[in-house]
């Protein structure tokens, strides 16, 4: 394996930084580049293009329709939903396979998938698997990554390996 194929491991502060200052654009970036980088380390899986493209089409351009033009149908309504849905059902298979990666190397799987249906818990989740995937590419490539957002809030970095 080359370290072409690796991972760039992002950290947990830098994403949720990154994130905030450019209103989410660069967690859509995120989310898009770690499925592309999934994909070529594991040599299949989806493209972040088919992980995104849905939900920015079912989330995003129902609401601007909506906002150039009150008087669209409520069906749209449903198409958002089905954005939201989709969504759900990329967060699952990344989940599920961030759990397999550290279970490939001997490793405890760092994430509880069914977080996901749980109100608050669904955003720890989502934290924690930004932290470990970096944590993973880190590992791969015998380097440090210093995250002491996660580092220092337990229930975000906590895996007994």
């Amino acid at each position: 394996m080359s370290d072409l194929t690796l991972g760039k491991p992002r950290p947990l502060w830098r994403v949720i930084l990154l994130s905030v200052v450019s209103l989410l654009l660069y967690y859509a970036w995120y989310k898009w580049i770690i499925h592309e980088e999934l994909r070529k380390y594991n040599g299949c899986g989806w493209s972040g293009t088919l992980c995104m493209l849905p939900f920015v089409l079912g989330v995003a351009f129902p609401q601007a329709l909506w906002v150039l033009d009150p008087d669209v149908d409520s069906w749209f309504g449903w198409f958002s939903l089905s954005g939201v849905v989709w969504i759900y059902i990329v967060q699952f298979r990344l989940y599920r396979t961030v759990n397999a990666l550290y279970r490939q190397e001997g490793l405890k799987e760092p994430l509880v998938v069914w977080w996901i249906f749980v109100p608050g818990l669904n955003l720890i989740i989502g934290l924690r698997q930004i932290y470990f995937l970096s944590e993973y590419w880190a590992r791969k490539q015998n380097i440090s990554v210093k995250d002491p957002l996660a580092e220092n809030i337990p229930f975000l970095s906590a895996n007994a390996s």
